[in-house]
């Protein structure tokens, strides 16, 4: 304030005898200074007015800073600086915030009105975003919810991966669990969990959230908008989580998480006493128990429900990964059932396959039973196959195998070493051995391998290289079509070079 401005406002008031709301309006600035200025017998002193000096700059924008604080009262001085420089204004902006606050009238804090329930008649709910744990090649936000009743003060913590619908009801049936009972009515935010919309005081309740509600009695009560103070219970509730056991606590995993916070509620959180009611919350909750609606005999179902196609491969997708289902419902429309630490799918009311829930992305989750069949029947195929090959040799193979089968000698293992020799060995070699081994009704690999190496001795042949591709191992496995060498000799015979 200066001489200038301290004399004008004695004037206004001494001579024409205006109140002091009236000198504010006219002069644009507010009330405490002009109560100030009535109050001080002599004007500002000398250096007080050097120091006010700069406010000149401001003199031409008075007008244009006073209209748009009229018509935007919450207008920020570093906003107003910004559009008055557009202008011309070359002053800084600390002379220009305190001239705003001399125009913006001060706004008193709100008073509330401390309201105390009765025991068993109100309990409050919210939740809080902690941060992120790292779950295996996943990151997934980890988020509190809390319960506080109201009237002793007893709370409930539960941290969660996510916040939709499911793990909300789940988290209230955990709850209601540890206190032994439901309040008569909960107090919300207006979550999107419990109120779809709103318009005054027409709420819209999420249908879901009702059913839950009504299963377990009582009466959802959201908040005013932006009233946060109608369940500053569980408000001041997270704060003392934030402070007494998020503080300096580094969260390594979700199960770390929630089995701390369990010990913590036990040992500190609700054995302390409570700065407002000064005695400890467990001591008051057997009030509340006395009152709280009883828990119905069986939970509410709170599962995440979905259908998933199952692929060919015998795997349904659900929350970015894929657990296995037995391989005869492969390409059918199923249901999954989930809950925090279980997967199941049905068909129908048939349940087919029940899993460990993961948390991590883009995993395959497998139960080798529901593989059982598939593999007995490729089993089974490559079974026929192996005797159909083994057929194909000759003529006298359909004896020998019927032998084979009377023998107590395992089937197939006999049938892959007879056709793993005559890979080795040639056809030409193992066919006739075939022969011979019938004649005496010797049965077995081991007579046919005896036979063979006989004839190759008879005959001077050198003892035939296994041919390894380091490289490629697996090529050595291959089954290649045996090529008749007499085509050769036929070449000579008919005169070619």
């Amino acid at each position: 304030m200066d001489s200038e401005l301290w004399a004008t406002i004695r004037r206004m008031r001494e001579v024409d005898k205006q109140s002091i709301s009236a000198i504010a309006r006219q002069l644009r600035i507010h009330r405490n200074t002009v109560r100030r200025a009535l109050g001080s017998v002599a004007g500002p002193p000398a250096n007080e007015a050097r120091g006010r000096l700069p406010a000149c700059k401001l003199a031409q924008f008075g007008r244009y800073i006073a209209d748009r604080l009229r018509e935007y009262p919450r207008l920020t001085a570093s906003k107003i600086l910004l559009e008055i420089r557009k202008q011309g204004y070359g002053g800084g902006y600390t002379i220009l915030k305190e001239h705003i606050r001399e125009l913006r009238p001060a706004t008193a804090p709100a008073a509330f009105l401390r309201l105390e329930t009765q025991p068993g008649e109100f309990g409050q709910v919210d939740w809080a975003n902690i941060g992120s744990v790292s779950i295996g090649n996943a990151r997934r936000q980890l988020s509190c919810f809390v319960m506080v009743l109201s009237y002793s003060r007893m709370m409930y913590l539960e941290f969660t991966l996510s916040q939709r619908m499911e793990d909300f009801m789940a988290a209230h049936v955990n709850a209601f669990r540890y206190f032994g009972g439901v309040p008569q009515s909960i107090n919300y935010d207006n979550l999107k969990t419990v109120v779809l919309s709103r318009v005054g005081s027409d709420i819209r309740f999420h249908p879901r959230f009702m059913d839950f509600a009504g299963y377990y009695l009582f009466k959802p009560v959201p908040c005013g908008v932006r009233k946060a103070n109608e369940k500053g219970k569980v408000e001041n509730g997270i704060k003392y989580v934030r402070t007494a056991f998020l503080a300096g606590r580094v969260i390594g995993s979700h199960a770390q998480a929630q089995a701390e916070a369990e010990r913590w509620l036990a040992e500190e959180c609700n054995v302390r006493v409570h700065g407002t009611t000064r005695e400890r919350p467990v001591d008051r909750l057997e009030a509340d128990r006395a009152r709280l609606t009883a828990l119905p005999a069986n939970d509410y179902d709170c599962a995440i429900a979905a259908s998933a196609r199952a692929t060919s491969q015998a795997l349904v997708s659900f929350d970015a990964n894929r657990y296995s289902v037995p391989s005869g419902f492969a390409g059918r429309t199923l249901t999954i059932k989930a809950w925090p630490r279980r997967v199941l799918v049905y068909s129908g009311a048939r349940q087919l396959a029940s899993h460990v829930r993961c948390y991590e992305k883009y995993r395959v989750i497998e139960d080798p039973r529901h593989y059982a069949g598939l593999l007995a029947q490729r089993r089974k195929a490559r079974m026929s196959k192996l005797v159909e090959s083994f057929l194909a040799l000759g003529a006298d193979c359909k004896a020998y195998l019927k032998g084979l089968a009377a023998s107590e000698l395992n089937l197939r293992g006999q049938l892959d070493k007879i056709m793993a020799m005559a890979g080795q060995y040639g056809r030409a070699e193992v066919i006739p051995a075939i022969s011979r081994a019938l004649a005496h009704n010797a049965y077995g690999a081991h007579f046919i391998e005896n036979i063979v190496l006989q004839q190759r001795a008879a005959r001077n042949m050198p003892a035939p290289q296994q041919v390894v591709l380091a490289k490629k191992p697996q090529w050595t496995r291959l089954a290649v079509e045996e090529t008749d060498m007499g085509l050769y000799d036929q070449l000579f015979e008919d005169g070619h070079e």
